[in-house]
């Protein structure tokens, strides 16, 4: 009878059927832990301690919108370790929101989960974009749990790149605090990492333009106040002018590098950016020039109504503190251009267009007024409206010629 049962219970797992049943199983179980919905085609069990899934994609559950898709994934136990190695897993960027939801709150928020190191390996990492996506080799993470803490180190380096230096993110989930933060850093080694790859998800970064890349360190500090960043010593390269002036009154080309030597930003509270800005070979409208002579004291040698300025350079240098703007021709910092006078902003040939002569700082509503429409409405621009900056600039409709603009446009109140 023993014999029989034991034969009994090995044929009926050699089914289709109990195959398919526990299939079905294991893709309900991964749907209730990760709260998204996932889809298998196989699964085997090599060893007791082994898992593999083959065929995972990852959909979210209302709209069916596709998160991700793995090849192939293998979990194992080794003593006190896990290790989970993905063969070709590809993600949506405009889906990441739900890959960080995976990653962070149901998994390194919980620690029931982490109490285990973790090592995750994965080949060629995929991040899909409608603006360009972007491979990642030889990705390598490690969670490690600590005294009140879980540190998590992710290693990458970008695919077609010559370098092999590769580039790191630290995620740290804090518990020693009452209320449990979230910090994470990124390093991206010297190695640029393109914009446009999480365009989808960020789509401030579409405005850069699809060749803008990022180069430096960033940070980013969640916890229950809210959020604030460190963007000090990154890079931005390739910025596309005239996609991020497009949209606004004024029209200004050519292709840009901003370097941030200081940036700090905590929503509704502080703002503290210092850097500069150097680009070259493009179009500046004379409307542009005007709003910058009349807002930000920038002055100009073009002639008026000509419609649009070649340039060869432009440069300055900034600092933005709370209400404060402070700013700075850097033309004759650059090579090819030590002659220009000091100040000077833009240049065409060894001819200065524009510069600034004043050192004093200015209101930061400034900057806006001078982007603004000439006809923008007054806004009360404050901590409180903060949070709607992107939407204090109107769009650029034309002035009825019986309607005169209003004055003053923009004032800056105390809270």
């Amino acid at each position: 009878m023993p014999t029989f049962l034991v034969l009994l219970a090995i044929i009926t797992t050699w089914t289709p059927w109990y195959h398919s049943r526990q299939l079905r199983l294991l893709e309900s179980a991964l749907t209730d832990q990760l709260g998204l919905r996932v889809e298998l085609e196989d699964f085997a069990r090599p060893a007791p301690s082994v898992l593999r899934l083959s065929g995972i994609v990852i959909k979210e559950n209302e709209t069916g919108a596709e998160v991700g898709r793995i090849r192939m994934a293998t979990y194992a136990i080794l003593n006190e370790k896990r290790v989970l190695r993905i063969h070709q897993p590809e993600l949506q960027s405009a889906q990441l929101k739900h890959t960080w939801q995976i990653v962070h709150d149901r998994f390194l928020c919980q620690p029931e989960l982490t109490r285990q190191p973790l090592i995750v390996a994965a080949d060629d990492l995929s991040l899909h974009s409608s603006s360009g996506g972007v491979t990642l080799r030889e990705v390598i993470a490690r969670v490690t749990p600590e005294d009140q803490q879980i540190k998590t180190e992710i290693e990458f380096i970008p695919a077609g790149r010559e370098s092999d230096i590769k580039a790191q993110v630290s995620i740290v989930r804090n518990r020693e605090l009452a209320i449990p933060e979230t910090r994470w850093q990124l390093h991206t080694g010297g190695v640029p990492l393109p914009c446009s790859a999480l365009a989808d998800y960020l789509p401030i970064l579409r405005t850069l333009g699809e060749e803008a890349e990022f180069n430096g360190a960033l940070g980013w500090n969640v916890s229950s106040e809210g959020w604030k960043i460190d963007l000090a010593g990154a890079n931005f390269e390739g910025v596309d002018l005239s996609v991020l002036f497009d949209g606004l009154p004024h029209k200004l080309t050519g292709r840009a590098t901003l370097k941030l030597a200081h940036c700090k930003i905590t929503p509704g509270e502080m703002v503290d950016v210092s850097g500069s800005i150097v680009a070259t070979r493009g179009y500046v409208d004379d409307s542009l020039l005007q709003a910058a002579e009349t807002h930000l004291g920038i002055q100009s040698s073009v002639s008026d109504n000509q419609g649009s300025e070649w340039y060869d350079l432009l440069a300055f240098r900034f600092d933005l503190f709370g209400s404060k703007l402070s700013m700075h021709g850097s033309c004759h910092h650059q090579r090819g251009y030590e002659s220009m006078p000091a100040g000077t902003i833009l240049a065409r040939g060894t001819k200065p267009l524009a510069g600034r002569q004043n050192t004093e700082a200015i209101s930061s509503t400034n900057l806006v007024a001078a982007l603004a429409p000439h006809h923008a409405k007054l806004v009360p621009f404050s901590s409180q409206t903060a949070a709607i900056g992107h939407l204090l600039i109107p769009s650029a409709e034309p002035l009825p010629d019986d309607v005169p603009p209003p004055s003053p446009r923009i004032t800056l109140r105390p809270n």
